[in-house]
């Protein structure tokens, strides 16, 4: 390594050093190095100078005499290769002087400002100083990572993200403004998101009275924001791997074929809006779809009585055989189902239907509520939703016996796990179901 050339050759005290790579190009030229060193700040960049090395003592400014001692070289060809490492000879003096005035105004914390600086000089005056972004604050990065999050895809199925993650964290968001104006702040830095926050944040979001899982998917929506930041190099705490996520497996019901076959044979002629959500919910408990599959049951070609489309949620391709209710239904319409309506409309709907259906029964449902369990009492047709319908398929045909992996084939569940949980058999239900497997057994 040689310090610069010239009047400043024996001031040792320098500290722009200049260096040959040791890569060559097509050419047979390697690239100058410069390096900057003042105690404990240090700087590495490329010059953007290539020269044959047995030209780079003529370049950063030796005596050109002795560059060339033992050499023979064509007159020709040495006028255009002394023409070209004399430009490069000036070009490096010209970097040189402008780094000479860069250091005196440079931040030299920065590592960059080196690279910057030799940026400048190529650019002509048409430099721009890239300018690092401030870290941003929780709130600014929530705030920004909600308006990206629309346009984005699912890393998994490389669809549009959903509506109902979006809204999720549209809800995060609310929920961490009301617990911010609670603690009378009006943002928090990364670091402040330690274990400390976390107590305090899930304490607020029981003191709200929310259930286990509710706490548990702002945790959730928390975590990957924080990973997110993470990421991006806003956040550097990594506190958050600790947070615990809530999960608690919740009192959900289902109807069994006796009160599907209720459903089906109540009269809604004269509110068409509950025959059309008792329709709907039959087909969910006859296909197994999601609500938001709903609308590809009648859209999709029947072939040999199947239907087959990928799901919105997952992008996974089932394939359903249609019952004869399924069938029926389709038929009474045409395979032109109604309009379809939202999640929120068919939910209520579909309460009246149950409740006209008088599908009466009680159920108990036992739930952590505000960091307490809560035992409560409703009658069933209160807790029917769109999602009961999903359930009551899955249930009805575990309980007829059929394998679990072929009930998991039709409702697109990817794993046994997730797959169970939509099982809703009572104690005596599975008792009553052993009874009558061995009556078969041992006849």
């Amino acid at each position: 390594m040689l310090y610069f050339y010239g009047a400043i050759q024996n001031i040792i005290s320098m500290a722009i050093i200049f260096s040959l790579s040791t890569k060559s190009d097509i050419a047979g030229c390697n690239e100058i190095l410069i390096r900057y060193k003042s105690g404990k700040f240090a700087a590495r960049a490329k010059s953007g100078i290539y020269t044959q090395p047995e030209w780079y003592n003529f370049v950063i400014g030796n005596n050109p005499e002795t560059v060339f001692k033992g050499k023979r070289i064509i007159t020709n060809d040495m006028q255009k290769i002394q023409a070209y490492h004399e430009k490069q000879k000036t070009k490096l003096s010209e970097i040189y002087t402008l780094i000479n005035e860069d250091v005196k105004i440079s931040d030299r914390s920065n590592s960059d400002w080196l690279k910057d600086s030799i940026d400048k000089y190529y650019q002509c005056g048409k430099y721009t100083p890239k300018v690092k972004e401030a870290k941003k604050t929780l709130f600014q990065f929530v705030e920004s990572f909600i308006k990206e999050i629309q346009s984005r895809k699912d890393k998994e199925t490389g669809l549009p993200i959903t509506k109902n993650t979006i809204k999720q964290y549209f809800v995060f968001e609310k929920h961490l403004s009301d617990f911010a104006k609670q603690e009378r702040e009006k943002d928090y830095d990364f670091s402040e998101i330690d274990q400390s926050f976390y107590d305090r944040y899930v304490s607020f979001l029981q003191k709200k009275q929310f259930a286990q899982n509710t706490v548990g998917k702002n945790i959730k929506v928390l975590k990957t924001i924080l990973n997110e930041a993470t990421i991006q190099g806003n956040n550097t705490n990594p506190y958050y791997n600790s947070f615990r996520v809530f999960r608690e497996d919740t009192d959900t019901v289902y109807l069994n074929e006796s009160e599907l076959q209720q459903l089906k044979d109540t009269d809604f002629s004269k509110t068409p809006y509950l025959d059309h959500a008792r329709d709907w919910f039959l087909l969910l408990a006859w296909t197994g779809c999601r609500f938001s599959d709903l609308g590809k049951v009648a859209q999709t070609d029947i072939k040999d009585g199947f239907i087959t489309f990928r799901q919105q949620k997952t992008n996974n391709k089932v394939t359903i055989p249609l019952h004869p209710v399924v069938l029926e239904i389709l038929e009474k319409y045409n395979y032109e189902l109604p309009s379809e309506i939202s999640n929120q409309k068919f939910n209520d709907f579909i309460k009246d239907v149950c409740r006209i259906a008088e599908i009466n029964g009680t159920e108990t449902i036992t739930k952590t509520v505000g960091g307490k369990f809560v035992t409560e009492k409703f009658e069933k047709w209160k807790l029917i939703s769109s999602h009961s319908g999903r359930r009551s398929f899955c249930t009805n045909m575990y309980k007829r016996g059929l394998p679990t992996l072929m009930i998991m084939s039709i409702s697109g569940h990817k794993t046994e796990k997730s797959f169970l949980k939509y099982i809703k058999v009572k104690q005596e239900e599975h008792a009553e179901m052993m009874k009558k497997a061995w009556e078969n057994m041992y006849k």
